[in-house]
């Protein structure tokens, strides 16, 4: 899992004092995915997710600020043991690896249904606004960016980077949020080819 950071962006697992148990994370966050995939954002409350866990609330204040907080770290908070995207051989390989494994993770039932509530409140917590780049955007943008370098074929890599990175988010998280089916495949399918045209 990728380190979480807290509002004051120092890790919870390095700060001094009793290690906290991670037990009570694990339980909390899959508890957190599985209420949000099934009763949504508003029902997903901190005294839903201690019940669903079988922990305290106040296990729960002592790791997390916030109800948003929690749920930014369930579902962005980690990573799958395998990223196909840094197998990428070309620019035009990791556009596709990259959008299939951001359809894949936006279209997620437990994603999908905090997009919302999360985007609501980033406004007001500029600690998850640099978190959720630091964690997802940022690693992304300095893999393509190593691949152009290799490729050759820009004189900016790092800013080419960090827009394709932008442009696969966005167009991913979108087609998720508003399009469902057939639809929603059709469209996905013909992203990485405009965006390789671009």
């Amino acid at each position: 899992m990728v380190d979480s950071l807290s509002p004051d962006d120092t890790p919870r697992d390095r700060r001094p004092g009793r290690p906290r148990d991670t037990a009570i994370d694990d339980a909390a966050l899959a508890a957190a995915r599985t209420l949000l995939a099934e009763v949504g954002w508003d029902r997903t409350t901190m005294v839903a997710i201690a019940e669903r866990a079988d922990v305290g609330k106040p296990a729960l204040y002592r790791r997390w600020p916030s109800k948003t907080h929690l749920i930014f770290e369930a579902v962005f908070g980690w990573v799958p043991d395998h990223v196909p995207v840094a197998e990428a051989q070309s620019a035009d390989d990791w556009v596709e690896k990259s959008f299939d494994y951001t359809l894949d993770m936006f279209g997620r039932p437990d994603v999908r249904a905090a997009l919302p509530g999360l985007l609501a409140t980033l406004r007001d917590n500029p600690d998850l606004q640099s978190n959720l780049w630091r964690q997802f955007g940022s690693p992304a943008v300095h893999m393509l960016s190593d691949t152009l370098d290799n490729d050759g074929a820009t004189t900016d890599s790092a800013l080419d980077a960090q827009a394709t990175m932008l442009l696969i988010i966005g167009s991913s998280m979108l087609v998720r949020l508003l399009l469902r089916g057939d639809a929603a495949d059709a469209v996905a399918a013909r992203l990485p080819g405009i965006l390789r045209t671009g």
